[in-house]
């Protein structure tokens, strides 16, 4: 059923298969006397990070040397997002850089997927003449194929995939999207929601182990709508089943939907070991109609209320959300709801964006008839509001003990890591190093971070 949000242009966005160049211009593939390598680019949300990630996996195991430097690569990949118009400006802006690049050394290619290799499909090999190849991420295996097959004189077997220069990892658990809000283009370009199996996502999370990943994220654009394909199992299934693994020392899991924000997910956060306390809930917007026009279906009184169980379960709770100003016809009261709505929450940290359109979208229908001038104005008005906020909360923490995974060493030369909670920690030089789990003491906090002194032995895992 196709549903009354849609647009004719967004109904007319099918999966892309891969798109290579007319058979009048075939890829210059020349003899390298070593394993290919390839460059990866991403720009984004973090599923793009984790595409990152699988795609360098998938051309390791046929044989490509993944994640090398552009300089020495053969093969340029961008990862790209079109959630926004300044993402796809920036993927242009990239793709000309890599032009001259190309032309240095004959039989070097550029590919493209994600969102805008969706979106756009094989017209982009129109508008990019330099283009090689466009390809679905989701459905990759014929591009693997296709750069197994031109370089298989070179090829010898799966390359080692070296220990992980991460402390944590993105693990996706479900793709795609089935809310169709009226502003988003995920669905269109990420398709029906899609679940992995709970093995599957566990023998994922063995391997980072393996490799010396501590912390996961599971992740999708509605992980909270997770429904195992066999069992049936929901997110807090699959979280215990992942707080089973070995080594594993924490998991958090975004982005979730209000409305699959249930109680056996907040007993889950608080009953689990690894599982960290924070929740990262998208609001959106604070006023019913703005809500309606955005097609969220909740109201602010849902949101308040699951926000009050959340934290009655999980006292300790961080909370995160999302946060759209200037939609379609918001009006001075509207915008007054989502502020009201932000000082009696009391979010730890808020994530704000001004409203742009995008083609496909029902929302693209609209008048975009709020002012920049005005989007502007109420974006400063919000960021403000919410340094103070954040500062206050952070303030609180002034004196009390926190777990911090320290993950590396600042351009100040201190180390600094994150809680449990995912605020950024700033330690005294020399006294932990990354990878290590410590207990430590907040001696004073901004909007932004906290500053803290071990407290003496390594917290335990």
């Amino acid at each position: 059923m196709v549903l009354d949000s849609l647009s004719p242009a967004a109904a007319a966005l099918r999966t892309l298969p891969l798109a290579g160049r007319p058979p009048r211009r075939e890829p210059i593939v020349p003899a390298l006397g070593r394993r290919p390598r390839v460059h990866l680019w991403h720009i984004g949300c973090q599923m793009n990070d984790a595409d990152r990630e699988r795609l360098a996996e998938e051309i390791a195991e046929i044989g490509f040397v993944p994640e090398a430097p552009l300089d020495e690569a053969d093969l340029a990949i961008l990862i790209t997002c079109a959630v926004r118009q300044n993402a796809e400006q920036k993927v242009y802006g990239k793709f000309k850089e890599l032009v001259p690049w190309k032309h240095r050394r004959p039989g070097r290619a550029i590919a493209l997927t994600g969102c805008m290799g969706v979106e756009h499909g094989s017209a982009l090999l129109e508008r990019l003449p330099e283009l090689d190849y466009v390809f679905d991420v989701r459905e990759s295996e014929g591009f693997i194929a296709k750069l197994q097959a031109l370089y298989a004189g070179e090829l010898d077997g799966p390359v080692p995939l070296p220990a992980s220069d991460r402390l944590s990892a993105y693990v996706p658990i479900i793709g795609g999207c089935n809310e169709m809000c009226t502003y988003c283009i995920v669905p269109f370009v990420r398709g029906r929601e899609q679940s992995r199996p709970v093995g599957e996502v566990v023998e994922a999370v063995h391997g980072l182990v393996e490799r010396g990943v501590r912390e996961v994220t599971l992740l999708g654009q509605n992980v909270n709508s997770y429904r195992d394909p066999g069992s049936g199992g929901r997110l807090p299934q699959l979280m215990a089943a992942v707080d089973a693994v070995p080594g594993l020392w924490r998991q958090r899991f975004l982005t979730s939907h209000p409305r699959n924000a249930s109680p056996q997910l907040f007993e889950a956060i608080r009953d689990l070991p690894t599982a960290c306390e924070q929740l990262h809930l998208p609001v959106q917007a604070g006023d019913d109609s703005l809500l309606r026009r955005m097609r969220r279906l909740y109201t602010v009184a849902d949101y308040r209320h699951i926000i009050e169980r959340a934290i009655a379960t999980v006292p300790s709770l961080a909370l995160s959300t999302d946060i759209i100003v200037g939609f379609c016809g918001e009006t001075d009261a509207e915008f007054a709801g989502t502020e009201a709505l932000m000082q009696s929450v009391g979010f730890d940290v808020v994530h704000l964006q001004a409203y742009s359109p995008r083609p496909g979208t029902a929302a693209a229908r609209r008048p975009d008839d709020v002012p920049l001038a005005v989007k502007k104005r109420r974006l400063n008005r919000l960021l403000a509001l919410q340094r103070d906020i954040s500062l206050r909360r952070n303030r609180r923490l002034i004196g009390g003990d926190v777990e911090v995974l320290v993950e590396g060493i600042g351009g100040d030369g201190r180390p600094f890591g994150r809680t449990r909670q995912n605020k950024v920690t700033c330690l005294p030089r020399g006294r932990v190093r990354p990878g290590e789990l410590v207990r430590v003491t907040v001696g004073d906090a901004s909007a932004w971070q906290l500053e803290g002194e071990p407290c003496g032995a390594a917290a335990e895992p």
